[in-house]
């Protein structure tokens, strides 16, 4: 398989970030998930086509009328996919822009070797959200999401932890979309960071992944997170595009 599509990657990473509430306007996918300060991509609205500009004014006031209904800062993630006239409309508008999403991809043949022991589960453990919860600093609303996702994947999941001193150090989740695996969740314990924790769970998650029948592995990361894309790029994973979240106010 050549390198997955923007379109590829968008249809997976939505799949492996499941939300409570979706709604669907033309190309447009709108989002709602635990409530407010949940993960973007699961309280958000995207497109995907850019070429589905029809009545852009009417659809959007009908986005922000359905997240203010649920009592939501209305939110549009704007991706190479957006329709370039959302986005001037957006910008007219004053919608706030955050910083950018960086998204990359690997092939997985390439993958390095696992280097320690690590722990897979098909849904999160109690140990696995703490580390979650408190070495990234999640919400509530998020951690209630991270609770839900088992239920709520269509496809396979696997929930990944790697343990030190008796604890657990750093995590991960990774589901298998097909050919393309979503990586997600990496986080390490500030105790531990720096110790090659992250990379094992990452390197678990993957080659799981490849056990699925993926082929190729996605992620999303800041722009500014300076550690963790170095982290990726050892990996083998390079930048396919970016996005950024547009919020009303």
């Amino acid at each position: 398989m050549d390198i997955p599509t923007i379109p590829d990657i968008e249809r997976a990473c939505l799949t492996a970030v499941p939300a409570h509430r979706v709604a669907l306007d033309g190309s447009a996918i709108i989002r709602a998930g635990a409530g407010p300060g949940g993960s973007g991509r699961a309280n958000s609205a995207c497109w995907l086509d850019p070429g589905d500009d029809a009545d852009l004014g009417a659809r959007l006031a009908r986005i922000e009328d359905w997240y203010m209904r649920l009592g939501r800062v209305p939110r549009i993630r704007v991706t190479p996919l957006t329709p370039p006239a959302l986005e001037r409309l957006l910008a007219h508008r004053a919608w706030a822009r955050s910083v950018e999403t960086v998204v990359m991809a690997a092939p997985l043949d390439s993958l390095p070797l696992p280097d320690g022991d690590t722990l897979m589960e098909e849904g999160p453990s109690e140990e696995w959200l703490t580390v979650r919860e408190e070495g990234g600093t999640a919400s509530p609303a998020r951690m209630i999401e991270k609770r839900d996702t088992a239920s709520l994947l269509l496809v396979p999941g696997a929930w990944i932890s790697a343990s030190a001193e008796g604890r657990v150090a750093a995590v991960a989740f990774a589901a298998a979309v097909g050919p393309i695996a979503i990586l997600g969740d990496v986080t390490t314990m500030q105790a531990f960071r720096g110790q090659g924790f992250g990379r094992r769970v990452c390197v678990a998650a993957l080659g799981w992944a490849r056990s699925e029948g993926a082929q190729w592995g996605a992620l999303q990361v800041e722009a500014d997170n300076d550690a963790a894309l170095s982290l990726y790029r050892r990996l083998g994973f390079r930048e396919v595009y970016r996005y950024v979240y547009r919020e009303l106010g």
